[in-house]
């Protein structure tokens, strides 16, 4: 019977460069814009956006994008345990996916750095409403609790209240204009 590897990040690990996947212009842009709306419908931090950030500018053309969490603590001007906290918040949310990189030296295998890729794709489906976001406490405990609820449909007296007191502000403002 195979006994468990004392070291797990063996299990996922690979040699060689990793997983690549180059992002044109309008992707970048559109992961920096996804960053955005993630972090105002706060499902993550600000510092979370930040570190999001940095993986793209390390991203270079050919889709290669390993740095260590040093490096990016220092693009982000943070250490390097809320990185770990952050880029966990960000696999939550599906948009980056990162897989270890091992190197051989003589018998002894050694952990290089982290091979990241940056997802582009839709929320995935475990974020739904009415339940809490995913965010990244310490210690298991939780520290935001955020949770989306949906307004409920507007009856038709509310509508029609909305759009007098609009064109009351209408007038308010036209007549300041001197229209």
């Amino acid at each position: 019977m195979p006994t468990p590897h004392t070291r797990h990040w063996h299990r996922s690990s690979v040699f060689g460069p990793g997983p690549r996947r180059p992002l044109d212009r309008e992707q970048r842009a559109r992961f920096r814009y996804l960053l955005t709306a993630h972090r105002r419908a706060r499902r993550i931090s600000p510092l979370t956006e930040i570190v999001g950030n940095a993986l793209v500018r390390r991203l270079g053309v050919t889709g290669q994008c390993d740095p260590a969490h040093d490096t990016i603590a220092a693009d982000a001007g943070c250490c390097a345990r809320t990185v770990r906290r952050a880029l966990t918040a960000l696999k939550a949310l599906g948009l980056v996916v990162w897989q270890c990189r091992l190197v051989r030296t003589g018998w002894r295998v050694a952990q290089t750095s982290n091979s990241y890729v940056l997802a582009i794709g839709a929320t995935p489906p475990s974020i739904t409403p009415n339940r809490p976001f995913p965010t990244a406490g310490q210690s298991g405990r939780e520290t935001l609790q955020s949770v989306f609820k949906p307004m409920p449909p507007a009856s038709a007296t509310e509508i029609a209240a909305a759009q007098s007191a609009l064109a009351d502000r209408r007038r308010a403002i036209e007549a300041r204009l001197g229209k």
